[in-house]
C-alpha cells in the first residue's frame, strides 16, 4: 500500500515537473506580455525641452560635468570681472529639470 502511494506520488510530481518546464519554454519563446514593436530596449520618452541655465553672458563657460545618482552637476565659470558665471546646476537627468542652482 505505501509504495502505491508513494509511487504515485512521484508520477504526479513528474507530471508537475514537466507542467512547469513546459510553461517556462513557452514563455521564453512567446516573449513578454505586452510587448509591441519598440521593445529592443530604445528610448521611447519624449525629449525634453532644451535645458537652458540662463548664464548672463557668451564668456560664461562650463567648467566641469559630472553625473551621479540620475543627476547631471554642471559648475560654470568666467572672466573674474563677471561672478555671475559661476554657479553649479544639479540636473534631474530623467526630467531634465534644474533641481537646483547654487551661486557662490
Amino acid at each position: 500500500m505505501a509504495i502505491k502511494i508513494l509511487r504515485t506520488i512521484v508520477i504526479v510530481l513528474g507530471v508537475l515537473i514537466l507542467v512547469v518546464l513546459s510553461a517556462v519554454i513557452w514563455t521564453a519563446f512567446d516573449g513578454p506580455r505586452g510587448a509591441d514593436t519598440t521593445a529592443g530596449g530604445e528610448n521611447t520618452q519624449v525629449a525634453p525641452d532644451p535645458l537652458s541655465l540662463g548664464l548672463v553672458s557668451p564668456e560664461c563657460l562650463i567648467e566641469a560635468a559630472s553625473t551621479n545618482a540620475g543627476r547631471l552637476t554642471i559648475i560654470t565659470g568666467g572672466p573674474p570681472n563677471l561672478l555671475d558665471c559661476r554657479r553649479v546646476f544639479v540636473i534631474q537627468l530623467s526630467s531634465g529639470r534644474v533641481q537646483a542652482e547654487i551661486r557662490p
